[in-house]
């Protein structure tokens, strides 16, 4: 590939010692550029507000990578900054260029962090996952989002896909004011999940890890975070998460071995207080990177030693259900049977109190949805 068809080198100012910023290799525009051998990220800024109409999160990745690289460092060489992408003539470019990216970083195992732009732009990641069953994890305050005129949501023609590809989305914190109940009974039918924004907080912001552990991608919109902590949201709240609640979320995104590649939009710099809603992105973005750089081999399919199996008979189904404990990690997972073929069946992420649920002959919510998806 010929990053310069793509891509845009970034100036980024002087780097203070020991900083990100120190670490970060950035990309020149030389035709001979190579990504160094230790990469394990890559950023990529989006600036991109059409869908928008303009409405100036086309100004958000420069803004994000000033804070951003006045962090803590890191290990030099593995972050790269490609530059910015080269926005199409239309939407439709954009969308398929960053596909073409994003496409050649999963073929190098390496994991894509993307600065927006508006939150449409991550369809274009998504058309680069061509395997079926891969897991999208949305944290916005709304399930279905909002037209532009005439021209639907590129994400939401997602939710409604009926084709093999479909991925399976995941919505964590949506806000039930901004979402009618045919919403949430679609999602339902389609054995999507949607975590309410009250639940995610009042048990716990630990309880979303499972979600985002399974999830391929994930991407965060800043309306999902309440505007005292984020001003220049595009659609600012009174309501959301806190910033150390969606810092939280992304670093479980960072430590998933699943997760491919995360993307923060929906900032507009001209609205910030005191850049808040910058710096609040790029803390985002930085514990993403740390979680990326704590990763482990965390799989009961391919690290059985390290992981200790419970059976717990159900007298209702007439079967066992079969837990996975990490005995480093002490994370668990649980097992859902294919009726038809046994290598259909799914391990997937779970928590301690699915577990004890389970000992009390009660069936997680999670195992239900997702026995019934592939059933």
């Amino acid at each position: 590939m010929k990053w310069a068809d793509y891509l845009i080198p970034t100036v980024v100012g002087a780097a203070k010692y020991d900083s990100l910023g120190e670490a970060v290799v950035m990309y020149d525009g030389e035709p001979d550029f190579k990504l160094p051998d230790e990469t394990v990220i890559v950023i990529i800024g989006i600036p991109e507000d059409r869908f928008t109409e303009g409405a100036g999160e086309i100004k958000a990745p420069g803004v994000i990578r000033k804070h951003l690289y006045a962090l803590a460092g890191g290990s030099k060489g593995t972050v790269v900054d490609m530059g910015n992408l080269k926005t199409g003539k239309n939407l439709a470019d954009t969308y398929y260029g960053i596909r073409d990216l994003v496409s050649e970083f999963y073929r190098r195992n390496i994991v894509t962090l993307l600065l927006g732009g508006s939150f449409d732009v991550f369809y274009g990641n998504c058309l680069a996952m061509t395997e079926p069953g891969s897991i999208l994890t949305t944290v916005v305050p709304r399930l279905r989002l909002p037209a532009r005129g005439e021209m639907i949501h590129p994400i939401n023609s997602l939710i409604f896909d009926k084709s093999d590809l479909a991925p399976h989305i995941c919505n964590i914190g949506f806000q039930s004011y901004y979402v009618p109940h045919w919403e949430l009974d679609f999602f339902s039918d389609k054995q999507f999940e949607a975590y309410r924004l009250g639940e995610v907080r009042n048990k716990c912001i630990d309880t979303s890890e499972p979600v985002i552990r399974d999830s391929d991608l994930m991407a965060i919109s800043m309306d999902a975070v309440r505007f005292s902590d984020a001003p220049a949201a595009s659609n600012p709240s009174p309501n959301g998460f806190s910033g150390e609640e969606i810092c939280q979320l992304a670093y479980f995104a960072g430590l998933s071995h699943k997760c491919k590649s995360l993307g923060i939009f929906d900032l507009i710099p001209q609205n910030d207080v005191q850049d808040t809603t910058a710096m609040l992105a790029a803390q985002i973005a930085w514990y993403f990177i740390e979680g990326i750089k704590k990763r482990d081999v965390d799989n009961p399919k391919v690290d059985a030693q390290n992981f200790k199996k419970y059976l717990i008979f159900f007298d209702e189904l007439h079967y066992d259900l079969c837990f996975f404990k990490n005995i480093k990690t002490e994370r668990w997972w649980m097992k859902v049977p294919s009726i038809t073929n046994d290598d259909d069946s799914l391990i997937i992420s779970c928590t301690p109190e699915d577990y004890l649920k389970a000992t009390e002959q009660e069936i997680p919510d999670r195992w239900w949805k997702t026995y019934q998806r592939i059933n």
